[in-house]
């Protein structure tokens, strides 16, 4: 297939099958659901890595769509640390206004705005949409693109936080950032990191709404296209493993940022793998046979894909908890497993839980210090025979 960022011809680089929709989850457990293809595609020219083949977005991100930013401490507190930076760091330049493209429930625009400034979300989920309008967060509830750009005021501060995996023409999303953006204004980009990926085989972030998995050298080359200049880029720990890169345009006193190099081991990847897959099944297929309960904690897309991608049901697993309210009482689809409270979890008393969101895993763990059994994750499984 041709590169969906530079028209260069990819290579097939990793398979996982045919999966369901990560936040698709059920009211019913024998709901219908549809399954998709979810292979990864590299490109050598540009090293974006990208699904060969997407889905609707509005089958996706429209209507019931169950993730809010502001559930996640981590993430909130990450924002509005950043929020406060762009603000009293800005070299004596007001902020006249500050957009977020994917703004969900006003989770960071809350900040600007505590601070005075003037701000506007866009996002075409009417769930946190109207979260954050009811926050006093204007949102222009929409898919953002070129041509709504040109409908839009011009913004000092532009963030898109993991917005640009999920859109399905990276051109015209990054041509409508550049004319949306002042001329000394920045763009602040937050992915996930190709990088993180490959090395910690987190194969579970890859799903039908991420269509695209960026390298540094990936974003430079999209932004550099369209007149924006990398500034500089940070490594941060958020979804396991991701980039924050600044984007600006004055092409006369700034210098492109030199690019480390970056090289990705996709065959190493897939053949661990299918060792995680037959170790996490030996695992609850031994605690199911010495009747050891195990639960899952966090029913975040990440546990969708490893638990299709695994084989895993509500045999194995009884339940998974989760603290966001629009996800309790559904059910994870291809799994018939339900999402529960983390009281019902507690109450339960199960001897195992698995974090799926192992990305907060130490947050997890330091919230619940009176639970008594063994936490894991599925890259990290428990001593086989040792008692919880």
């Amino acid at each position: 297939m041709l590169c969906r960022s530079c028209s260069a011809t990819t290579m097939p680089v990793l398979s996982l099958g045919e999966l369901p929709l990560a936040n698709n989850l059920l009211s019913h457990p024998t709901d219908w659901f549809g399954r998709y293809p979810l292979n990864m595609e590299f490109c050598p020219a540009c090293k974006l890595g990208q699904l060969d083949a997407t889905v609707e977005p509005k089958t996706m991100f429209v209507g019931g769509y169950p993730y809010y930013s502001s559930v996640s401490g981590p993430t909130v507190e990450s924002a509005h640390k950043l929020a406060s930076q762009m603000v009293f760091n800005s070299d004596e330049r007001i902020i006249e206004l500050a957009v977020e493209i994917g703004s969900n429930d006003g989770y960071l625009l809350s900040r600007y705005k505590e601070l005075g400034v003037p701000v506007l979300g866009i996002d075409p989920a009417s769930g946190p949409a109207n979260a954050a309008a009811l926050k006093g967060i204007p949102t222009v509830q929409d898919f953002f693109t070129l041509r709504l750009a040109r409908t839009l005021p011009k913004a000092d501060v532009i963030h898109a936080h993991n917005v640009l995996a999920h859109v399905p023409d990276l051109n015209d999303f990054v041509a409508g950032i550049a004319e949306m953006l002042k001329p000394d204004g920045v763009c602040v980009v937050e992915v996930p990191y190709l990088g993180d990926l490959v090395e910690k085989c987190a194969f579970d972030t890859v799903y039908s709404e991420h269509d695209y998995y960026f390298s540094i050298y990936a974003a430079v080359e999209l932004f550099y296209s369209h007149g924006r200049l990398l500034e500089r880029f940070e490594r941060i720990p958020a979804h396991g493993g991701s980039l924050r890169l600044f984007f600006g345009k004055d092409f006369m006193h700034k210098t492109v940022m030199e690019v480390p190099d970056e090289r990705f081991d996709f065959s190493a990847m897939q053949s661990r793998m299918k060792a995680i897959r037959v170790d996490l099944q030996g695992f609850l297929g031994w605690a199911r046979h010495h009747n050891r309960r195990v639960w899952g904690y966090g029913a975040a897309a990440k546990a969708t894909i490893m638990l299709n991608y695994c084989g895993i049901d509500q045999t194995t697993i009884s339940a998974v908890a989760d603290t966001t309210p629009a996800k309790v009482g559904h059910y994870i689809p291809g799994t018939g497993i339900q999402i529960q409270t983390s009281q019902d979890w507690l109450d339960a008393a199960p001897d195992y839980t698995c974090i799926f969101a192992w990305n907060y895993e130490d947050a997890i763990r330091a919230r619940y210090p009176e639970y008594k059994g063994q936490f894991f994750t599925p890259y990290s499984l428990p001593e086989i025979g040792v008692s919880a």
